[in-house]
């Protein structure tokens, strides 16, 4: 089986590591030139997805190159690639409709079980530890403020 590893650039991770990188660097420009505290946490976050990109690039050409990780197409499955992109946007909208917290308590927990855990127990330990965190690290410890929503 021809797994295409000789061109390990066109594998889907590390395409999609170079546009996390690019889109990273693009963004840093205008964070730097914020004033004082507000550029630490931009540009904190996004030199990190550029150090992981580039962290990627090097494990994924390196799994190329041993030909452990058989080259897959990127859009092996498009209904998944669709169900993303819309639960991206009813996620949007119910943020709009019934606020931030609800709404992510109530992803978080969605989206893990999509992707295979089936642990009631982590799924709630997840969800409990991701919406707390959330909620100490920006909403106390930074005083921001996320939606409402309208109706809840």
């Amino acid at each position: 089986m021809n797994n295409n590893n000789t061109k390990p650039l066109f594998r889907p991770m590390i395409v999609i590591a170079i546009c996390i990188f690019i889109a990273s660097a693009a963004f840093l420009v205008p964070a730097l030139e914020l004033n004082g505290n507000a550029s630490l946490l931009p540009v904190a976050m996004l030199v990190s997805l550029m150090l992981l990109s580039v962290i990627l690039i090097v494990i994924d050409v390196s799994k190329a190159r041993s030909n452990k990780a058989p080259h897959t197409p990127a859009l092996e499955s498009p209904k998944r690639v669709v169900g993303a992109l819309l639960s991206v946007f009813l996620f949007v909208t119910c943020v709009d409709l019934f606020g931030f917290y609800l709404t992510t308590a109530i992803f978080v927990p969605v989206t893990a079980y999509l992707f295979g855990c089936r642990s009631v127990k982590i799924l709630l330990i997840a969800d409990v530890i991701v919406v707390a965190g959330i909620y100490l690290i920006f909403g106390m410890a930074m005083a921001k403020d996320f939606p409402m929503g309208s109706i809840w």
